[in-house]
């Protein structure tokens, strides 16, 4: 096997050591963060002294957190890139929207998956073993065990029997 030139390869130590300094430097902010987190480069978690998360959690890239208003995520976890988790809105009846913030806690349990593009509300909370398919948009609760697909999230009807 051919050896790297010594420009690729310092090049991928440089990267490596950066992947690691943001996920020590995400988990230093974090108000809990349990063992074997895998926090995947580049994820953006704003306020992350309002977010806790459990033992094996893996948050991939580009995912993006906005914790201020508290988010707490779950044991055994695995969310994919391009996730949104939002605990901040904006009161929409206000005249000027960007004048308000509403700050409502997410809390999502353990052994969920979301995949990737989903974004989950504020005020959600997602029971444990539930799965948010690709793409869903979350704005209500999630029952444990269920998987919710769509825009808005709902429920994942069971496939027809084959034949029918």
């Amino acid at each position: 096997m051919k050896k790297l030139p010594f420009g690729s390869r310092l090049w991928r130590r440089l990267e490596i050591w950066a992947d690691k300094r943001h996920e020590t430097l995400l988990r230093a902010q974090l108000a809990g963060c349990g063992s074997n987190v895998s926090i995947q480069r580049p994820v953006v978690i704003n306020g992350a002294d309002h977010v806790r998360v459990g033992n094996r959690v893996s948050i991939n890239a580009f995912v993006h957190i906005w914790g201020q208003g508290g988010v707490t995520i779950g044991d055994n976890c695995l969310i994919a890139s391009h996730a949104v988790i939002t605990s901040l809105t904006h009161d929409p009846q206000a005249p000027n929207h960007a004048e308000t913030l509403i700050a409502r806690p997410v809390v999502i349990g353990h052994n969920v998956w979301i995949g990737s593009h989903a974004v989950i509300l504020p005020g959600v909370t997602v029971g444990d073993g539930a799965v948010i398919g690709a793409g869903a948009v979350v704005t209500k609760d999630v029952p444990p065990g269920i998987t919710v697909v769509g825009i808005p999230a709902m429920p994942r009807l069971p496939a027809p029997p084959p034949g029918s």
